[in-house]
């Protein structure tokens, strides 16, 4: 009996300390995006989340195109090996900041509304901000109350700037509980690197070389 107790435990571990799959997100531009802009993007989202994010083609933009419709046209280039894409959108008119359809596999967010009265720099950090709050929800996650989080709910774009850029500790754990149970590729975060060993400096009592 006993045996038969320690193979159960020994499969209950293997499942648990296996790794997940192999399914990723998906990034794609639509309209005047930088390609590069994006590719900064998509690394910093993948680093933060700890979930595999892979560039996808840019997705043709036609004029007056809303959010949803470009979203839709996002997601039937889907995958097999996709959970869902987010788009970074330049539209060609006014549109929301942003949609999010966790039921059709796709979130789009408006590049122009991040952009306002924002540098490069706190752009593109808004763009990895908003995207990871799509990532969880596209992972049907709830928000967080915790003011220290990146999913604690706001008001206008420019509180982005005051907010985390991070999941808290609870909320990193169950986005990667999450996203193990979609089967997708988890990313170990890059190690840091390490400083170079520096000689100490001499102690204060060492007498110092008499000056003849």
């Amino acid at each position: 009996m006993n045996k038969f107790v320690l193979i159960a435990l020994g499969l209950l571990a293997a499942g648990i300390s296996a790794p997940a799959g192999e399914k990723v997100f998906a990034l794609a531009t639509a309209g005047e995006v930088d390609a590069a802009f994006a590719e900064r993007v998509r690394a910093r989202l993948e680093e933060h989340a700890g979930a595999a994010v892979r560039m996808a083609p840019a997705i043709p933009l036609e004029a007056g195109q809303s959010l949803e419709a470009i979203g839709r046209a996002a997601a039937a280039t889907l995958t097999e090996a996709d959970h869902s894409i987010l788009v970074l959108v330049r539209p060609s008119d006014d549109q929301p900041q942003g949609v999010c359809l966790p039921h059709e596999r796709f979130a789009a967010l408006n590049v122009a509304k991040l952009e306002a009265g924002a540098d490069a720099e706190h752009v593109e950090r808004r763009a990895v901000q908003e995207g990871q709050r799509v990532m969880s929800m596209l992972l049907k996650m709830a928000p967080c109350p915790f003011p220290l989080c990146v999913l604690v709910g706001y008001e206008k774009v420019e509180d982005l700037d005051r907010m985390s850029g991070n999941f808290c500790p609870p909320c990193q754990d169950r986005f990667t509980r999450y996203a193990r149970e979609a089967d997708l590729r988890l990313v170990e975060p890059a190690a840091e690197e390490v400083a170079p060993a520096v000689e100490p400096a001499p102690a204060a009592d060492e007498a110092a070389p008499g000056v003849e």
